[in-house]
């Protein structure tokens, strides 16, 4: 309404003012009627949310309960649930005051469902409705993963008549160079977190570590490799005819990166400078980052290792490859190897030894 009046005074057609000024009142007492007929609806008491896990075993499934959210006048609700891209129509389970469904059955407005065996992540909605009232809506994303040599991570070069060793019910698969075995995948036994604080990852990515627990975390017989043997490991890699202790080791990555996928996502990003992953001494370096542990829980549990570091965050997925060495820089820090997606060098830093997370390959003689 303003802007036709602006437009018409700079403009100076006094006639077409007339005109148009009592128009736009017009259009502007039918709009404010308008408004008026579609008030909004009323929401529903409190914030609807379920529980559901990051990551699940691919064809297993899971029972998801809604709460939070209760009707104003005790009256029914309804939920619709749907997991995309799976399902393309709603299934729906009423809850009402009852306890019942719409059958006379016992309901809690819950949904089991079971998750295709494939790999894949997968979208949650539920929606709480009652009749005069807006829905109200959450959402979670689930991840279907396998354990396993032949699992989520594809593209390893890991046979299973390849040499390993079987500890805690876990075949260990290593590789011998220069008279030392090395293991050829992340520890995921002794301490740790795992990926996003789920145990089932344990055997995908492998845990994380402090150094004060990777000290003791390599199984009997094993141990925590020092720096020098890092560089023993690479010594055929590299072009420089010097390696030295605590320096990067350059041009080896490659040789130490593998071609691998994570439910069919590369995890090595090509880059010119690095190379394609080669995996030249089948050590099956992927990039799973790094964690932030913060505190350790006083109160932790090995059963329930997401109470083990309740504030654990975590970094660097597909860009960083780290490990431990048995290296202390000095009584707060201590020294670990790392490759990064975008350096040809296989890297050398220092970290907390207390709140800086990294992964673990023991070596035995």
């Amino acid at each position: 309404m303003h802007g036709y009046k602006h437009n018409i005074i700079e403009m100076k057609f006094n006639i077409l003012r007339s005109i148009i000024l009592p128009a736009a009142f017009a259009t502007a007492l039918v709009s404010c009627k308008k408004d008026e007929e579609t008030t909004p609806l009323p929401s529903l008491n409190g914030t609807l949310s379920f529980s559901a896990p990051e990551f699940i075993e691919a064809g297993k499934s899971l029972k998801m309960t809604p709460k939070g959210v209760s009707h104003p006048d005790n009256e029914e609700l309804g939920y619709y649930w749907k997991v995309t891209p799976v399902e393309t129509t709603y299934d729906t389970t009423r809850f009402q005051n009852t306890g019942k469904d719409k059958y006379g059955n016992e309901s809690d407005g819950s949904r089991t469902f079971t998750f295709p065996d494939s790999l894949g992540t997968y979208t949650v909605n539920c929606y709480a409705y009652a009749p005069n009232y807006s829905a109200s809506t959450a959402y979670g994303y689930v991840t279907t993963i396998k354990s396993g040599i032949d699992g989520s991570i594809s593209g390893r070069q890991i046979l299973p008549s390849d040499a390993h060793e079987r500890i805690n019910g876990t075949d260990y698969y290593y590789v011998t160079v220069n008279g030392l075995k090395w293991m050829r995948h992340n520890l995921d036994i002794n301490g740790g977190v795992p990926f996003r604080k789920a145990k089932i990852m344990d055997n995908v990515f492998g845990r994380y570590y402090s150094y004060e627990e990777a000290l003791n975390a390599c199984p009997q017989g094993w141990r925590l490799p020092t720096d020098a043997e890092w560089i023993s490991l690479c010594k055929e890699l590299s072009s420089s005819s010097e390696l030295k202790e605590h320096e990067d080791i350059p041009g080896v990555a490659s040789s130490l990166m593998v071609n691998a996928s994570f439910n069919t996502i590369n995890m090595w990003t090509y880059w010119k400078e690095v190379g394609d992953p080669v995996n030249s001494i089948r050590m099956e370096m992927i990039p799973v980052g790094f964690a932030n542990l913060g505190e350790k829980s006083d109160n932790a549990d090995t059963e329930w290792l997401e109470m083990t570091y309740p504030k654990a965050s975590f970094d660097g997925l597909y860009s960083y490859a780290a490990f431990w060495t048995a290296d202390a820089a000095d009584n707060d820090q201590a020294y670990y190897r790392y490759l990064h997606v975008k350096s040809p060098d296989f890297k050398i830093g220092k970290a907390d030894k207390k709140y800086f997370g990294a992964s673990i390959r023991c070596v035995k003689e």
